[in-house]
């Protein structure tokens, strides 16, 4: 395991597999590098060069006090570009990950980055009259109840193989969900729809059709939304399709990049 110490001084924990054009994985709240394990081979046998990190707080990077914001955690994946020298790399991230990247390209924009794929996440956590598509159809007076129930709720639909659980398990980093409640608080409080309005790259919007979070059809609403927007929905996948249906996941993203 390799380290990006940040500007803030947290050490981030990376691992780069491959060569060819860079794409980055960033794994979701509580998420690890681990949860990619069937995504790495089926990129670098494509040609790929992948790069998984932890999000601080995350797996093996720093455990901190401080930071406990999207925007810092955009600060930290504008780290890893640079500090790895990447050009032009291609982002993929699930739930919160693709929180990440969203405050990225608000920090930064998409002027440096060849692509996005964002998984199973919506830019407004908070349903408004505007925005049906809340965490758990939460509104601002049921936003805490939501929140509190997201640690305890069942994120997958269906069976994982057992490579993946193996996987999971042998690389499993405990999560202190209290000490970084208002990370997530923070989440749920942003809305990145102006930044999807903005963006110039493709983008491919996955969604899980049983994800017990929010609808489905939000991944068509946001394609619609994107200048080049595109979606897939995998139909009996929950909130993490990539570990719960990989060579259908893997299926998609390699048809969105071979168009690239």
């Amino acid at each position: 395991m390799a380290y990006i110490t940040t500007n803030d001084d947290v050490q981030l924990a990376y691992q780069s597999f491959g060569a060819g054009q860079p794409i980055i994985l960033i794994a979701g709240y509580s998420g690890n590098q681990a949860t990619w394990t069937a995504q790495i081979p089926a990129l670098v046998a494509a040609g790929y060069q992948v790069i998984t990190y932890d999000r601080r707080n995350h797996g093996q990077s720093a455990q901190v006090t401080y930071g406990m914001r999207l925007s810092r955690h955009g600060m930290d994946l504008a780290a890893v570009i640079s500090g790895l020298n990447l050009k032009q790399p291609i982002l993929l991230g699930h739930s919160m990950g693709a929180s990440t990247i969203w405050a990225y390209l608000s920090l930064f924009g998409d002027a440096a980055i060849r692509a996005v794929i964002t998984e199973d996440q919506i830019p407004k956590m908070l349903q408004t009259t505007d925005w049906p598509y809340g965490l758990f159809g939460a509104d601002w007076q049921h936003l805490p109840a939501a929140l509190a129930q997201l640690p305890t709720t069942k994120l997958t639909n269906l069976k994982l193989s057992a490579d993946i659980k193996r996987a999971i398990g042998q690389h499993f980093q405990p999560f202190d969900f209290k000490l970084n409640a208002p990370l997530l608080e923070n989440s749920a409080l942003q809305d990145w729809r102006d930044v999807l309005w903005r963006e110039a790259v493709p983008h491919l919007f996955i969604a899980g059709g049983q994800s017990p979070l929010w609808p489905a059809d939000h991944a068509k609403v946001l394609a619609e939304m994107t200048r080049y927007g595109q979606y897939v929905i995998l139909p009996e996948a929950g909130h993490i399709p990539h570990i719960e249906d990989p060579t259908t996941f893997n299926a998609a993203v390699m048809t969105f990049l071979s168009r690239l």
